[in-house]
């Protein structure tokens, strides 16, 4: 009798042991929420689980549990009835979220009358001493450009558009390679023979036969982002095999801080008709984000890749909208009837070992933004990244 209880004790402390060892979780895919109390576990545990930068984060997330639960418990019985008390819950999610440093967090709440939204990088970017609004860009720079050919300093240019995105190229100057692009989505247009792979080929054919190139300028201000299978389109004929770029990493578990191991993210490289010792200049600023950095973060690692510009948003990693990544790799977005948290799956680092998450790529050469000028349509960022090919400086 004695050896079975002594064996039963063994059995219950063995068992205490593994549950200490393996963290409990809540699926936030599964549960039906139908007050704030639960929403805020849900989400909060989502997040605990998925968020791949907590390394890094200054948020201490254990003490946001500790403050906002009793105040989202105390709203439980309300349901969602209540407008007003749903537009105070909901700035209370905003509040613990705002310091989160994913640059793509976007945190949705749908409720029966109101779907209220939020992303907190954005309010982030308006806190910024050199903040400026990008809507009227694409207008000021094809007027700079249309400045540029009545001046006769660009030839061969090109731009097309579909409802995608939009793409131009050219030769500024007589000897420096322009191409800009407003999304990443060439994968998309490549090979079609649409208005984008028009432009594509234009670039591409400048690489391999241009002559006397004394530089490239790539273009991705005010680039939101796109396809990471765009890179070689842009970049691929300017790298060796096996040119690595980045690092990135992902969650593998449960646990906070249960990562993969950091791994190279190299350049695919397009046939090249011949090798090219130029500058590469990255011209960006704060609206490029996403693929736009990591196409900004790939040039810095060319021998000869340089930024000019502004820094960037600061948001880059790979990111999924499939609802099954949370149980298998316990990262990136997460949903479920009230809730959506649209959340990156990867954490990059650069090849000097730097993590720009939240903060922004900062440039080799800083050249704000002046409105002054692009209203004059002289686009002094761009005469910035000319001068560099030219002078080195």
């Amino acid at each position: 009798m004695k050896n079975k209880a002594f064996l039963l004790l063994a059995i219950l402390f063995i068992a205490s042991g593994c549950r200490k060892e393996t963290p409990y979780i809540i699926d936030p895919r599964t549960e039906n929420i139908t007050n704030w109390a639960q929403a805020f576990e849900s989400y909060w545990s989502g997040m605990n689980h998925n968020y791949v930068f907590w390394s890094i984060d200054p948020t201490d997330w254990d003490a946001v549990y500790k403050q906002y639960k009793p105040k989202f418990d105390a709203l439980a019985d309300s349901g969602f009835s209540n407008k007003a008390i749903n537009n105070h819950a909901f700035e209370m999610i905003k509040e613990m979220s705002a310091n989160l440093i994913d640059g793509h967090l976007a945190i949705t709440f749908t409720l029966p009358d109101t779907v209220y939204w939020t992303y907190p990088a954005s309010d982030r970017i308006l806190q910024r001493e050199d903040f400026h609004y990008s809507n009227d860009f694409p207008t000021l720079w094809l007027n700079a450009m249309t400045q540029l050919h009545n001046q006769g300093r660009i030839s061969d240019f090109a731009y097309r558009s579909t409802d995608d995105m939009g793409a131009g190229t050219g030769i500024i100057d007589g000897n420096i390679l322009y191409f800009q692009l407003t999304s990443f989505m060439l994968t998309e247009h490549y090979q079609t023979g649409d208005p984008i792979d028009y432009i594509i080929t234009q670039y591409h054919n400048f690489i391999d036969t241009y002559p006397d190139l004394k530089g490239v300028i790539i273009d991705v201000r005010n680039n939101g982002g796109g396809y990471l299978a765009d890179l070689p389109l842009v970049l691929g004929k300017f790298a060796e095999e096996n040119h690595t770029i980045c690092y990135n990493r992902k969650k593998q578990g449960l646990g906070r801080l249960d990562y993969t191991p950091w791994f190279p993210e190299t350049l695919p490289v397009m046939e090249q008709k011949r090798k090219l010792d130029i500058p590469i200049v990255a011209l960006a600023d704060m609206y490029s984000v996403s693929m736009a950095e990591m196409t900004t973060m790939a040039i810095l690692s060319l021998p000869k890749g340089c930024f000019v510009g502004e820094r960037t948003w600061g948001g880059h990693g790979s990111l999924s909208a499939s609802n099954e990544a949370f149980p298998l790799y316990y990262d990136g977005y997460f949903r479920n009837n009230v809730i959506e948290a649209y959340t990156t799956m990867t954490m990059l680092k650069d090849i000097e070992g730097n993590i720009y998450e939240g903060v922004g790529i900062p440039p080799t050469i800083e050249s704000p933004y002046d409105a002054a000028s692009f209203d004059q349509g002289i686009d002094s960022q761009l005469e910035r990244a000319i001068e560099y090919i030219k002078t080195g400086k």
